[in-house]
């Protein structure tokens, strides 16, 4: 089943329309979809990623890794950085860790309506029965994922990402 092409291909148009919106001609960004395979080395699990794989399978594990290059040639305080969590797929998770320069949000769908940006874990109040209930939505659940930069010093390049895992 030859899956990643499309799933990079939306990707790569959404990362691009977010950059664009939101003005960050001064960041290059540029996003790789890797397979994540477990393997045997000297008698113990590992990953081993595939760079760019031609197909993948359902059940595959992959890495959505944004790349973020300050092309501006000058400090950028506030940076934005959000992507889609690929259609065909269901977020699994390991977001690179949030530290003292950005902090990771995510969005979902709750009653037909995408939530807010916010902090997992994220929380869905529904109408059920005629009463209204509050429960958490699972992280596979997650439908975007975005990273606040607090800042990007001229000619820095980060790395940011996440799992997902294909359905």
């Amino acid at each position: 089943m030859k899956r990643q092409l499309f799933l990079l291909a939306g990707l790569s148009a959404a990362l691009w329309s977010m950059a664009t919106a939101q003005g960050n001609a001064a960041v290059k960004l540029t996003l790789d979809q890797d397979l994540i395979r477990t393997v045997q080395k000297d008698g113990k699990a590992a990953e081993e990623r595939v760079n760019a794989p031609s197909s993948v399978l359902p059940g595959a594990v992959l890495i959505e890794e944004v790349t973020a290059q300050n092309v501006s040639g000058k400090l950028l305080t506030k940076l934005r950085l959000g992507i889609p969590v690929p259609q065909g797929t269901q977020f699994a998770g390991s977001v690179t860790p949030t530290n003292e320069r950005w902090t990771t949000q995510f969005t979902a769908l709750c009653a037909g309506k995408a939530l807010d940006y916010a902090e997992a874990p994220l929380k869905c109040t529904e109408t059920v029965d005629g009463k209204s209930v509050t429960r958490d939505i699972k992280p596979s659940e997650y439908t975007n994922v975005r990273w606040l930069l607090g800042t990007l010093k001229a000619d820095e390049t980060l790395k940011l990402s996440f799992r997902v895992k294909v359905n």
